[in-house]
């Protein structure tokens, strides 16, 4: 069954989550998707973990205790080999290679959809476990099917050493502090930073996890430092007054000179920063650029649905000097656009409408050039 808006519990709702839960302290959602009923069953997961283009691990466990990680795609030779409950397979990005589970992320709507990482599937035998573990981003873990009895740590004076040697950054130790077990439909909501450890039980099971990007404050800078930098003339660094010095001394003259082009590069006003960010939060590596040849004339031209392709990011800023229009980035891109096309396009699963009677001629050629580079694909074309 398909929802689109989480239940609940009594006495809370989006704006209380938000304001008390978010990246704060966990919280247990019982049949927060009443009925829900997985579309993707796990044959059909391991299946896609075969396919050259996805990106499956497979988590095993030796006979020592030690956790062992193997990245896909695999062979199905390998599943053959595999028994009792001693791994665990885990899909990321399923809903990029499977667009059609996309809908299933609107529940998560209230959060701005640019924050929205991926949809990872895991699978897990009876009994079978990933180990005790934490995340540096937002996730709700969703019960897909079957149980999984899922514990957290939330005591203030533990320890979050990982095992040595681990590549699962494995925690040395765990101490249950709150324990429930998921039935499907329920959803567990975890901050960042929080230990938890999940175990099949009753039978196997899969578990939906949305995770939420959170770009490192390094890689922020990093990417932004590159974007800057390209904007740059192509000047380079020349003396002031230079005075008789000891060997290879950088002195006071020549570091203040170097301050200042730093200094320079960095003050950007607002709205180039803001450009910048949004261009940083929607870049793909992962779209697939279509070129005008490549494109069906069919499609082209009579065409009238469109869906953002998987793999794409959007964003969008309200702009301070026009009130009419916004600044929109796609896949690393700015546009200017009206605000109703910015909130379709971020709209998970939303239908573009090129013959909606609303579209102004500025938004209709923006809605086709996404179209030529790939970012909209035919609503009926599996996007793969």
């Amino acid at each position: 069954m398909l929802h689109s808006r989480i239940h609940w519990p009594e006495e809370i709702d989006e704006a209380r989550f938000l304001a008390e839960y978010w990246q704060r302290k966990p919280l247990l959602i019982r049949q927060a998707l009443p009925d829900f009923d997985t579309p993707l069953p796990a044959d059909e997961l391991a299946g896609l973990s075969l396919e050259p283009e996805s990106t499956p691990r497979l988590i095993t466990v030796d006979a020592g205790g030690a956790y062992h990680l193997e990245h896909g795609p695999f062979d199905a030779e390998r599943f053959d080999t595999l028994t009792g409950n001693d791994w665990s397979l885990l899909v990321t990005d399923v809903e990029k290679h499977l667009p059609e589970l996309v809908e299933y992320l609107q529940p998560f709507g209230f959060l701005p959809s640019w924050r929205i990482d991926d949809l990872m599937v895991s699978y897990a035998p009876l009994g079978a476990s990933v180990g005790a573990h934490i995340d540096e981003y937002d996730v709700f873990l969703l019960q897909a099917s079957g149980s999984r009895q899922w514990s957290i740590d939330l005591n203030v004076d533990r320890s979050l050493a990982i095992l040595p040697d681990s590549e699962l950054r494995i925690l040395a130790e765990f101490n249950a502090s709150d324990t429930w077990e998921l039935q499907p439909g329920d959803l567990l909501y975890l901050p960042p930073g929080v230990p938890h450890h999940g175990v099949a039980c009753a039978e196997p099971c899969t578990t939906w996890s949305i995770g939420f990007r959170a770009p490192s404050h390094a890689d922020f800078v990093m990417r932004l430092a590159e974007m800057i930098s390209e904007k740059l003339p192509q000047k380079r660094y020349t003396d002031s007054i230079v005075k008789p010095a000891l060997a290879g001394e950088l002195d006071a003259t020549a570091l203040a000179r170097f301050a200042r082009i730093w200094s320079e590069a960095i003050q950007q006003n607002s709205d180039v920063l803001a450009d910048l960010t949004g261009r940083f939060l929607t870049e793909s590596a992962n779209v697939v650029q279509d070129s005008e040849d490549d494109l069906d004339e069919t499609d082209a031209a009579d065409c009238r649905f469109w869906l953002l392709s998987p793999f794409s990011r959007v964003a969008w800023r309200r702009s301070a000097t026009q009130s009419q229009s916004v600044m929109l980035y796609v896949d690393g891109e700015q546009f200017e656009c009206g605000q109703d096309l910015a909130v379709q396009l971020a709209t998970p699963g939303q239908l573009m409408d090129l013959h909606q009677e609303t579209l102004d001629t500025r938004d209709y050629e923006l809605l086709q050039q996404l179209i030529l580079t790939g970012s909209l694909l035919p609503a009926d074309r599996e996007a793969h």
